[in-house]
């Protein structure tokens, strides 16, 4: 539970964070000007409204980028040891992998390579199509948990709620605790939504590289 709850609250996970910010900043300013000037030319404000949007859209799109890693098991590797342990063999099959991998490293070695390129060579030539139906992990990328959304979507809830009560405790009515809630609460929903979505797209993600792969 505790590891959990680091994860939830882990706000370092969130990627290019100054987009995010950027699109709250043109929705907040937007909504003021809505609100305090309520101009007869509404198009701007629709503009406006549009690219608070499309920024959030942009960051939602470069954070989940952002967090997918190459699966350690396709990574370049010069270690043919530590690659065949990461296999689901027995240890009879393992053993016989690893000796046919180091013989096939040390003949590209007396052809003249290096022994860290020989290496990374020999296991190179051996990622094929099997390495899926072998391998531990069983999608060449490494998706993340995307816990952090769940502790960001609680905490700009909490925040609006707080707003919500400032706004109603004040005797007149108060712009900004009424732009405040409003945008913390949107926000905090749209967190909330894309951790879900985040995990649509991992499992979209996991069928097709399987399907193109199997």
């Amino acid at each position: 539970m505790k590891h959990l709850a680091r994860k939830i609250f882990s706000m370092g996970e969130i990627k290019h964070p100054w987009l995010l910010l950027l699109s709250v900043a043109i929705c907040v300013v937007t909504f003021t000007i809505d609100e305090r000037v309520n101009p007869g030319d509404q198009l701007w404000l629709s503009v406006s409204y549009f690219a608070s949007f499309t920024a959030a859209a942009a960051w939602a799109a470069a954070n989940y980028v952002g967090h997918l890693r190459m699966n350690r098991l396709y990574r370049r590797q010069t270690d043919i040891g530590a690659y065949v342990d990461q296999l689901a063999l027995s240890a009879d099959d393992r053993q016989e992998l690893r000796n046919y991998l180091e013989d096939f490293a040390a003949d590209l070695e007396r052809q003249g390579r290096r022994k860290e390129d020989a290496a990374k060579e020999a296991i190179t030539q051996f990622k094929v199509t099997e390495l899926l139906s072998m391998s531990k992990y069983s999608s060449p990328f490494e998706t993340h948990g995307h816990h952090y959304l769940l502790g960001l979507s609680g905490l700009t809830l909490a925040a609006a709620a707080v707003f919500a009560v400032i706004g109603h405790a004040l005797p007149d009515r108060s712009l900004f605790a009424l732009i405040a809630t409003s945008v913390a609460a949107v926000y905090g929903c749209c967190f909330l939504a894309l951790f879900f979505l985040y995990k649509v797209m991992d499992n979209v993600l996991y069928r097709k590289v399987r399907d193109y792969f199997g």
